[in-house]
């Protein structure tokens, strides 16, 4: 039994010599869902009456929270892929995000991200507003409130329309 049990890796091996071994398979430079987490992102549809309407992202794990929270809105800012509607006009954009241990976000837009809000009007603004503040509490429950800033200073409005001077709460 010992002397099978020594010959049998040469038999496997001598019978194996002829073929030549398969070639790797190919790893895929990224696998979707691998390293990824679904965000769910809210728009809205219509001109009346609004509808709101999900869309699911796939975006990458990061570690920081601050970065975790400008790819979900980075990807609300650019708008829907697969449905109808709008959550802020075109071209608005963030310049810096921060989130504070107590729960704190504090959003800092672009002047140029208020100046087309502000040329949008005031359902506009609404709409931008209850999109950021649905996808934030959807996807990040651990923030509890959020400070509006424009060019790192704080003002009364986003685009002149609503109040967001202050902080704002993102609790149900």
């Amino acid at each position: 039994m010992k002397r099978f049990i020594w010959l049998m890796p040469l038999i496997l091996l001598a019978a194996c010599a002829g073929e030549s071994p398969e070639p790797p398979a190919e790893v895929p430079e990224s696998w979707e869902g691998y390293g990824n987490q679904v965000r769910v992102l809210y728009f809205a549809e219509g001109s009346t009456s609004l509808q709101w309407r999900e869309e699911a992202r796939a975006l990458e794990i990061l570690e920081d929270p601050a970065a975790r929270v400008e790819a979900a809105l980075n990807e609300l800012l650019a708008g829907p892929r697969e449905v109808n509607g709008r959550a802020f006009p075109l071209g608005c954009g963030l310049e810096q995000v921060f989130v504070e241990s107590d729960g704190t976000l504090t959003l800092d837009f672009s002047e140029s991200s208020a100046q087309r809000l502000s040329r949008a009007g005031s359902l506009e603004e609404r709409v931008a507003m209850a999109a950021l503040s649905r996808t934030l509490r959807v996807n990040f429950p651990e923030l509890r409130r959020m400070r509006i800033l424009v060019g790192g200073k704080q003002r009364e409005s986003l685009g002149g329309h609503l109040s967001t001077g202050g902080l704002l709460s993102l609790e149900d």
